[in-house]
C-alpha cells in the first residue's frame, strides 16, 4: 500500500526521485516497471506498478466500448499511458507531454492512494485540496461514510 504525502522536486530533464521508503516497495511489487497516464478528471498524473495497472487495465476492456463514458476513460487514461522504470538511481522520467498536462513546475506532491500515486504540482495540490474541503461543505455526507470510524 502506497501512503503519505512527499514533496518532492523535478528536475531540469524531468525526472522526479522516488522516495527511498517507495522504492523498496516498488521494486518488489514490479521491479520497478511502472506505468504513468493522466488522471481523467483532474490535472494530476497517476502512477501504477505494472501489476496495479493491468488490473485495472483490463477491468476497463470489459467495460461496453460504445458507451461514451468508456470512450473518455479508455482515450484518457489508457491512450496517455507510458511504461517507465525506475533509472539505477530510482529516478523516474516524465514525458513532456504528461508534464505539460499536468502543468508541472519545479515543486511536485506525490501523494499514496493505497494502490498507486497521485503527481500534482504543488500549486495545483493545495488548490484542489482547499476546492474539495469548499465542495465537501456544501453536500451531505454519503451514508457509506458516515458509518466509517477513524
Amino acid at each position: 500500500m502506497f501512503r503519505g504525502v512527499h514533496n518532492l522536486t523535478i528536475d531540469a530533464k524531468g525526472r522526479l526521485k522516488i522516495p527511498t521508503r517507495h522504492q523498496v516497495q516498488i521494486n518488489e511489487i514490479c521491479a520497478g516497471k511502472i506505468v504513468l497516464s493522466i488522471h481523467p478528471d483532474d490535472p494530476c498524473l497517476l502512477l501504477y506498478p505494472l501489476k496495479e495497472w493491468q488490473i485495472l487495465e483490463k477491468k476497463i476492456s470489459t467495460l461496453p466500448s460504445l458507451n461514451i463514458h468508456t470512450k473518455r476513460l479508455k482515450r484518457k487514461l489508457i491512450g496517455h499511458a507510458t511504461d517507465c522504470e525506475l533509472d539505477s538511481a530510482s529516478r523516474l522520467l516524465i514525458p513532456a507531454t504528461l508534464r505539460e498536462y499536468a502543468d508541472f513546475s519545479k515543486k511536485i506532491i506525490m501523494s499514496g492512494q493505497g494502490h498507486n500515486f497521485e503527481l500534482w504540482d504543488e500549486d495545483a495540490w493545495h488548490k484542489q485540496l482547499d476546492s474539495l474541503d469548499s465542495l465537501s461543505k456544501k453536500e451531505s455526507i454519503p451514508a457509506e461514510l458516515s458509518q466509517l470510524s477513524l
